[in-house]
């Protein structure tokens, strides 16, 4: 059954709203009411109670902030011989397993002057909720009503039906779901001039340089394993963009003299912030049985109450990555240099969240790949930050029409 989460016209039927939403005006990408309503939300996401129970909702409320919106105005300002134009209507498949994530696709959209069209998972979710629950305030008020009118959020089962409708009316089309997902998806027929993203499974992995880590001091080495939590625990690993694997770089002493050094205190990080649910306890746990049998070469070197639990390999590749469900088990090996890498990934590792190395020496990495592997190459702790670029696609770009015009 479908259940209509937002719309400023609850009781039409869906081939009414999708009419609506075609027939509104579409204003230039990042016009001044566009702007404002997003900078509001934003004002009002920051001012929600839950944040400190949710900090990825703070994440996002910073990440639309009036400073940010001007710098990505400027990617879009007319140029002489060329002009961005709203794309139209634009349809959403939202993920289920990081909640907020549809927000910045659709925000980003309506920025671009779009109306928009958004299936949002089934399962409850309260940072979704708490967003919502914004928009239904917004669109009671008449200065934001106009701009709220533009986006419609609903709920279904999967139902290739009423996916269909959507699909023929809409003008671009993103995906964000497993590999399962995104090709059901594309078997549903799309408009003919409609555009289409997708996001399927990707994999995060993770690099340090030993020696990097063995030089900070216990003050910096609390920050930094503070931040990898947030990488790898929040979303229960389940972001695209969260490490599964972590690769030190160095020789056998300062690996070992590191993996001393960051263990314990990454532990103490974890327990501090990120309460151990007993469904992740038996996931990974499981995870770290099946892994083993089947890679003789892995060896747990801990018990497995730690959390987060950690594996040991004489090589990690994707396949192991895509083998484990995350949920606190990382699997970690040794590289004499980072170029060895290369040759353990393969096109669905999305990040690279890296501490030590230089620009030279990400750069000798990027050289040898011979596959679509790493999109983002990120400090620690910005794992999860969102960009306008993601797997290698400029959303910006996707989101608008490029009109171009007469030379002078």
């Amino acid at each position: 059954m479908t259940r209509l989460l937002f719309s400023t016209q609850p009781d039409a039927a869906l081939g009414t709203e999708l009419t609506r939403l075609r027939s509104l005006p579409k204003p230039e990408p990042f016009a001044p009411e566009l702007r404002d309503f997003v900078c509001e939300f934003s004002r009002r996401v920051m001012a929600l109670p839950q944040l400190r129970q949710y900090p990825e909702l703070a994440t996002l409320a910073h990440w639309f902030r009036p400073a940010a919106l001007a710098h990505l105005a400027e990617r879009v300002s007319p140029q002489a011989q060329r002009r961005q134009l709203a794309r139209g209507l634009v349809f959403h498949l939202a993920p289920a397993n990081v909640d907020v994530l549809f927000a910045y696709a659709w925000l980003l959209s309506l920025l671009c002057g779009n109306v928009n069209i958004a299936r949002l998972s089934q399962k409850p979710a309260a940072q979704r909720d708490a967003l919502i629950s914004i928009l239904h305030a917004m669109a009671q008020e008449p200065c934001f009503a106009p701009v709220a009118a533009r986006s419609v959020f609903l709920t279904y089962p999967h139902n290739a039906a009423i996916t269909a409708e959507i699909s023929a009316a809409c003008h671009a089309r993103i995906i964000w779901g497993g590999d399962q997902t995104v090709a059901t998806i594309r078997a549903i027929p799309l408009a003919p001039l409609a555009v289409e993203l997708a996001f399927p499974d990707r994999f995060g992995v993770s690099a340090f340089k030993a020696t990097a880590l063995l030089a900070l001091s216990d003050t910096e080495l609390a920050e930094l394993t503070r931040r990898f939590c947030n990488d790898t625990l929040w979303f229960g690993q389940q972001a695209c963009s969260s490490p599964r694997s972590l690769y030190w770089v160095g020789s056998l002493d300062e690996v070992h003299a590191a993996q001393q050094r960051f263990w314990p205190v990454l532990r103490q990080q974890a327990h501090n912030g990120f309460p151990d649910e007993p469904a992740a306890l038996l996931a990974r746990i499981a995870d770290a049985h099946v892994l083993a049998a089947q890679s003789p070469t892995l060896q747990l070197r801990d018990t497995l109450s730690d959390y987060p639990l950690r594996l040991q390999g004489e090589t990690v590749d994707a396949t192991l990555r895509e083998q484990q469900s995350g949920y606190g088990l990382l699997i970690e090996t040794r590289l004499n240099t980072l170029p060895e890498l290369a040759a353990l990934l393969d096109d669905r590792d999305q990040t690279l969240v890296q501490l030590g190395f230089t620009q030279d020496e990400l750069d000798s990495l990027l050289t040898v790949l011979h596959h679509r592997a790493i999109d983002r190459i990120v400090p620690v702790g910005r794992a999860l930050d969102f960009d306008p670029v993601w797997d290698g696609i400029d959303l910006l770009h996707i989101l608008t029409r490029h009109i171009t015009l007469p030379a002078h």
